[in-house]
């Protein structure tokens, strides 16, 4: 495991967060009792995610030890306030190395709260929570909430229970039923898994949403869940504005409110925010979102995901229960999302965040970059603008005040490894062209 340390001491006493709901007892663990100088107070996994960086800034400014950790080296391991970092298995049936190793990390760092930034890693350690939770705190909501907010289906139906607008929707449980459901939804259509996370077998994957325009793309797009067992959803195509509300809830109340507008999106549908505003929370989608929130029980951090139909009305896509990629737009109004998560997870005292500053612009450049080869070369895909209108958008905003993902006046290192990494991928892409072309002439 690599890792580096810093000399700080902290001599606090570790303790539990929020109880875990799910049943069944694990046996317990004999704890060794770490010195004090190898005790972090939180361990943020996922550490390769933009929203991991968000949190380590964040939290090791308000002056704790910050641990970051991942399958591979991160730009998150080079930031100052990343007090020790190390390597955990990932891979096709690498869970349960992943638990131990997690569990052996809670052992020997003995962190408060464990945050956690992916979909895998969500399914991974809630299926492990009694264990993990007799040692430290999974900064997730219960698993009975999650297993609402995960299911789009179960979210679907308690909005509509709810009065809170849905898309036109049904359920794919086999191919031979895409026909019922063009009749239902029409063209476009948007294919989407019940569940974002699929396991299969031994490993997993992540599938997103696609827009299909026939038949023919209907199916290619269903086939990969449906072979796996998976149920898919096809839904009507809502083509508006895109906004997320994000919020804190805990003790029956909301702690903190914050909203968003995503101008671009990588994928374009259903992607990460690329390009987003802070804007005020809508009544509509801000009253909507709460009332989804406080039926579920999600407490704890979560973000809820709308676009505006043609007649304005905010339509429900999804909920997301853990943290999100443009966390870097909330911290940078006025939020502190990942400081209000560690303290809800360790059971500290929560102050009330909801006072932001609106029209705070933040730009993932790497996923800009993308979005632009993206819109090149679909046009006449949904979602996709004009060629012109796109390098239009991209070259205008280097002149928009706006800030970047991982740029950072005092903490520059992450930076610098992240534009790395996309220069690096850049040239491995044109070598792959150039091979590619000349492979073809040789065949010619």
């Amino acid at each position: 495991m690599i890792q580096h340390s810093t000399s700080t001491e902290d001599t606090r006493r570790p303790g539990l967060g929020p109880k875990s709901t799910t049943s069944g007892a694990a046996p317990a663990r004999t704890r060794r009792i770490p010195r004090a100088a190898d005790r972090i107070d939180v361990a943020v996994l996922d550490a390769d995610q933009r929203q991991s960086l968000v949190c380590i800034r964040s939290l090791g400014r308000a002056g704790l030890r910050v641990g970051a950790f991942d399958a591979a080296y991160a730009a998150a391991f080079s930031s100052r306030w990343c007090t020790v970092s190390g390597l955990l298995p990932r891979g096709a049936d690498a869970s349960e190395a992943y638990v131990r190793q997690v569990l052996e990390l809670v052992e020997q760092r003995a962190p408060k709260a464990l945050l956690v930034a992916s979909d895998e890693t969500v399914e991974t350690l809630r299926a492990r929570r009694t264990e993990i939770e007799q040692q430290t705190s999974l900064a997730l909501a219960p698993n009975p909430a999650v297993d609402i907010a995960v299911d789009k289906d179960r979210t679907l139906a308690l909005a509509e229970s709810l009065g809170v607008p849905v898309p036109r929707s049904v359920r794919v449980r086999d191919l031979a039923d895409v026909h019922a459901a063009v009749r239902e939804v029409g063209f476009p259509a948007v294919v989407k898994p019940v569940r974002s996370w699929l396991q299969d077998g031994g490993a997993g994957k992540r599938l997103g949403p696609l827009v299909v325009l026939n038949l023919d793309e209907l199916r290619a797009a269903a086939a990969p869940s449906l072979a796996a067992g998976a149920s898919i959803l096809v839904q009507q195509w809502i083509p508006g504005r895109r906004e997320a509300i994000w919020l804190l809830y805990a003790d029956g109340r909301f702690w903190a409110r914050f909203a968003q507008v995503a101008y671009r999106m990588y994928p374009a549908l259903g992607g990460s925010s690329v390009f987003r505003e802070s804007i005020p929370v809508p009544v509509d989608s801000g009253d909507a979102a709460e009332k989804l929130v406080a039926t579920i029980g999600l407490t704890g951090y979560s973000e809820v995901e709308f676009r505006r139909g043609a007649d304005g009305r905010p339509v429900l896509m999804e909920i997301n229960p853990r943290l999100s990629a443009s966390l870097e737009v909330a911290v940078r109004a006025g939020v502190d999302f990942p400081r209000l998560i560690y303290l809800w997870a360790t059971g500290d005292r929560l102050v009330e965040m909801t006072d932001y500053r609106y029209g705070v612009k933040v730009r993932w450049l790497g996923g800009d970059v993308r979005w632009l080869r993206e819109s090149l070369a679909n046009q006449g895909r949904p979602d996709i603008v004009r060629r012109r209108d796109a390098v239009g958008r991209f070259a205008a905003d280097f002149f928009t005040r706006s800030f970047y993902d991982y740029v950072e006046s005092r903490d520059i290192r992450p930076a610098v490894f992240a534009s790395a990494a996309i220069a690096a991928h850049g040239a491995r892409r044109g070598v792959a062209r150039v091979r590619k072309g000349r492979g073809e002439q040789t065949r010619a």
